[in-house]
């Protein structure tokens, strides 16, 4: 009995397993319909994403069309030089793009005064249909697009540095470098606001010359006063540097006047001085008045040796922040407008443009400086006031002088070619057929029987040339070799003063990389100029477009195209 039970429970017990198996299996069975439903859900939600995906893509190309065409068309029609008007230019932008163009209440134009500024606005959106999103309801999508251009020019200071060397009477040269100058003016004032422009006008010859009110803010030696040109030194650094020291304080910089001599050979006044006494070959500094300049353009006269890096060097100076104490000071007395303060700015300031714009016809040639027994003090030189009716008249007739020789201890007298142991002009000589030999209570009188007395160098400079001075009295009283001594040029070691000549060029080049160096831009024009001359501002210039080479009347493209490029730059400055 007992192992017929056993039998009969692991029968059902294997018929419980078949059957849940089958329950499983048709469980399985029933499941396989549901998972497809699922997996077909998900694949239409995959599909959907991509179409989503796919929109925004085409949404995002769309509005990166537009928002570069409306970037390129602001800036097209905020361009100063764009002759069209600023809306037409926008829509040809959008129509060339493939665009709908915008209308003129999108577009919003704002000019500055004396067209210094424009300021473009543009703000539209286009509207892209979905392709998958309207399944969604979102049945499209709005690309806004706004953009804001605007081109203003900031302060200008440009040096217009002018060659006014005797060279420039030949061929017509001044006369056709006076109306191209004079347009440059017209056409920087024409461009700019007035209160934002200064131009400073720097004549050069064989020095530069200040007018009185300039050189008073300058420590300067005091030799004389009748002409105001400084000397600067490659041993102090002033060929290396764009900056100037002014003032009278105990460490300010006190710098050589030159001498106010002839070195040249002229017989009679005028004398050709080596530092310009005239009005008009004084330096104009940081006038804002376009009237002024163009007078001053207009009085320019030319005479003298060719130094292009004294020009250069005071060019540079007059757009160094070192002279803002001087503008200020003359603003503050009323030589300069209130709108010129704080000139020349800061390198460093962002809204400043500053231009050098240099001209020669020639190339560097010899700059001199007296010696310094020779620029001061009495002379050797004696002149006898009672010559001729007793006036003070300068002029050079050497029967008037006598000359002084302290080894001899004796005076040299060229009216009667002999050396005597006085003045010319005692009355003890009877030979006195041009002088009255007179008692004379002229200035300067020694208190003699005399009327001759020692005249200081300055005194003599003058009155006559170095070279009239060799040749008329040197060579009478010593002979050939002394006159050629001292004459100014005919040795490498002249007697009465120095000169530079060689180190012109490297002087040149120097202040063109300091200036450059503070970002300053400078645009040459070799006028007619020979080789050496040409490849020294070539060099000097910013780039190769920035120098020319003209003759004649071309000189006034060579300026238009200089203007042309400073609008360009200074829209991206």
């Amino acid at each position: 009995m007992r192992v017929f039970s056993m039998t009969t429970s692991g029968q059902d017990r294997a018929g419980l397993l078949d059957r849940s198996l089958q329950k499983l299996e048709r469980f399985r069975r029933e499941e396989e319909g549901s998972l497809l439903i699922f997996g077909l859900f998900c694949f239409v939600i995959m599909l959907m994403l991509a179409g989503v995906a796919l929109d925004l893509m085409r949404f995002e190309e769309r509005r990166t069309v537009l928002q570069n065409t409306i970037d390129r068309a602001a800036l097209a029609a905020a361009d100063l030089q764009q002759t069209l008007p600023p809306k037409e230019v926008v829509k040809d932008y959008f129509r060339k793009a493939g665009l709908k163009p915008p209308t003129d209440d999108q577009i919003t134009v704002v000019n500055g005064n004396n067209g210094s500024s424009r300021k473009v606005s543009i703000a539209v959106a286009e509207t892209v249909p979905t392709w998958f999103m309207k399944m969604a309801g979102v049945s499209s999508l709005s690309a806004p697009g706004i953009s804001t251009a605007e081109e203003s020019v900031g302060q200008i200071e440009i040096s217009l540095i002018l060659d006014v060397s005797g060279s420039m009477n030949s061929s017509s040269r001044l006369t056709n470098l006076k109306p191209a100058a004079k347009s440059f003016v017209d056409q920087m004032f024409d461009s700019t606001e007035a209160d934002k422009i200064t131009i400073s006008i720097i004549p050069y010859a064989t020095q530069v010359s200040l007018s009185d009110n300039l050189m008073s803010y300058f420590n300067v030696t005091n030799e004389h006063a009748s002409s105001n040109c400084i000397e600067f030194e490659p041993s102090k650094g002033d060929f290396t540097t764009t900056s100037v020291s002014f003032g009278f304080g105990l460490f300010d910089r006190v710098y050589q006047r030159n001498g106010h001599f002839d070195p040249f050979y002229k017989a009679s006044p005028p004398r050709l001085f080596n530092c310009a006494p005239d009005a008009d070959r004084e330096i104009l500094p940081f006038s804002s008045d376009r009237d002024e300049l163009k007078t001053f353009i207009d009085g320019l006269q030319a005479e003298g040796n060719t130094s292009i890096d004294l020009g250069m060097k005071w060019g540079a100076a007059l757009l160094d922040p070192s002279m803002q104490g001087v503008v200020n000071s003359m603003a503050d007395k009323g030589d300069l407008p209130d709108t010129t303060r704080g000139r020349p700015y800061a390198y460093t300031n962002g809204q400043v443009m500053k231009i050098i714009v240099l001209m020669t016809d020639g190339a560097n040639t010899t700059e001199y400086k007296l010696r310094d027994a020779y620029d001061h003090n009495f002379s050797q030189v004696w002149r006898n006031m009672s010559y001729a009716d007793g006036s003070n008249t300068i002029n050079s007739d050497v029967d008037q002088y006598s000359f002084y020789d302290p080894s001899k201890k004796k005076w040299y007298v060229p009216a009667l070619d002999q050396w005597l142991d006085h003045a010319w002009g005692n009355s003890t000589y009877t030979s006195c057929s041009k002088w009255s030999c007179t008692t004379k209570n002229e200035p300067g009188y020694n208190g003699k029987d005399d009327a001759a007395f020692p005249l200081t160098w300055p005194e003599v400079w003058e009155r006559i040339s170095i070279y009239y001075l060799s040749d008329n009295i040197i060579a009478k009283a010593y002979g050939s070799s002394a006159r050629n001594k001292w004459r100014p040029g005919s040795t490498s070691n002249p007697e009465v003063n120095t000169y530079v000549y060689s180190a012109k060029d490297d002087q040149t080049r120097a202040l063109c990389d300091a200036a450059k160096a503070q970002d300053v831009r400078i645009y040459t024009i070799a006028f007619e100029a020979p080789w050496q001359g040409q490849q020294l501002l070539s060099q000097c210039a910013s780039s190769d477009a920035s120098h020319y080479e003209v003759e004649g009347l071309d000189i006034e493209d060579a300026f238009s195209g200089i203007v042309q490029s400073i609008n360009k730059l200074r829209l991206t400055h």
